[in-house]
């Protein structure tokens, strides 16, 4: 053992260019080494073939073996810095192309918003402007209304007048080539004697109304020319002997709006007369026991 700790340091300090044959008992330590490392690897081996006699062989996995990473050329594997530039302009470019499109539709998109805000604008400036011509159509029509009804009764008041002179006469049979003029006074002079002197002047016009029909009798007007006559006829006929004789009956002239307001107005008269009470027209209006009654009630 001291010759051993003598050998190790100088075998540290010889110079790996110089190689010196080693001394005897070197090779004496080696073969001890040799065979020392030989009964061990038995040993071992022993070992092992007792622990697999004893124990069951239990099957196990291989290990999965390591994929090898592929290998490339340093030229393939390697992007060069031309092609990563190429690339970042190119999709530099793509993206320099989109924006220029959505600023043209942005541009135009703006056009389009300006353009509908000034026809949205002059629409609300003509809709403004057409309520104020219809508000003044309305205020002009109501106008016009009040206007045209006001007309409407002037000329159906002059109608009345007018009608005034005159009296309708039903019920006279209808002849071919009649004097229906002189046909009438005959039936006025009998119905007031005491003028029949003043008859033939008191009666103007005398004629049928409306086209000739077969089997029908037509209305006859007669106009006068004094009214002091006409009311005393109408007054005399509504309880003459002689209408009742010749079937004839009188009745006013009326428009024809009086007329259908008279329509309405007929069966509250009616009720009111069989029930005792004093009715009667005036004009086209009626009255119960001196009221005024509308259609209506």
């Amino acid at each position: 053992m001291s010759s051993q700790k003598l050998i190790k340091p100088a075998k540290l300090k010889l110079d790996s260019k110089e190689k010196e044959p080693l001394p005897n008992f070197g090779k004496k330590e080696e073969a001890r080494h040799s065979v020392h490392d030989y009964a061990m690897e038995v040993t071992m081996q022993s070992k092992r073939e007792r622990a697999d006699r004893s124990l069951p062989s239990t099957p196990s996995k291989t290990p999965a073996e390591k994929k090898a990473k592929p290998t490339f050329d340093s030229e393939k594997s390697e992007i060069s810095n031309e092609v990563i530039l190429e690339a970042i302009l190119n999709l530099e470019k793509r993206v320099d192309e989109k924006l220029a499109d959505l600023s043209e539709q942005s541009k135009q998109s703006s056009a389009m918003i300006a353009s509908l805000t000034k026809a949205i604008q002059f629409n609300s400036e003509e809709l403004n402007e057409c309520k104020k011509r219809v508000k003044d159509l309305e205020i002009q029509n109501d106008l016009l209304r009040k206007d045209n009804g006001d007309l409407k009764e002037r000329v159906r008041e002059q109608e009345r007048y007018r009608m005034r002179w005159c009296l309708r006469i039903k019920g006279i049979e209808e002849k071919k080539d009649e004097d229906i003029r002189s046909h009438v006074v005959q039936i006025l002079a009998k119905i007031a004697p005491e003028l029949e002197t003043k008859m033939d002047e008191a009666v103007d016009i005398v004629h049928r109304m409306g086209k000739k029909m077969d089997n029908k009798n037509r209305i006859v007007i007669v106009l006068f020319t004094q009214r002091r006559v006409k009311e005393e006829i109408w007054r005399r006929s509504k309880n003459s002997l002689i209408c009742k004789e010749e079937g004839v009956r009188f009745a006013e002239m009326l428009p024809r709006e009086d007329l259908d307001i008279r329509r309405k107005l007929w069966p509250q008269i009616d009720q009111a007369r069989r029930a005792g009470k004093q009715a009667f027209f005036r004009g086209p209006y009626g009255f119960i026991d001196g009221k005024r009654i509308d259609p209506e009630g």
